[in-house]
């Protein structure tokens, strides 16, 4: 269930990004901070989800060995 709320915060803040990238309703800087906002969301909730499927690929091994 976690994962699942992970995945859709990479993807709301994907559609955050690029949608502030193709909508020219935001101009100059304001359309900048959406874009870099969306695409730091997107990396946030990357960086939490590699993080928790590495933990358990480690703890995983740890139980075989």
């Amino acid at each position: 269930m976690y994962l699942v709320l992970n995945y859709l915060g990479m993807l709301s803040g994907l559609i955050i990004a690029l949608g502030s990238f193709f909508n020219p309703g935001h101009q100059g800087f304001m359309r900048w901070v959406m874009i870099i906002c969306g695409l730091l969301t997107f990396i946030a909730h990357l960086k939490i989800t590699l993080d928790k499927k590495q933990n358990s690929a480690v703890n995983q091994n740890r139980k075989e060995t």
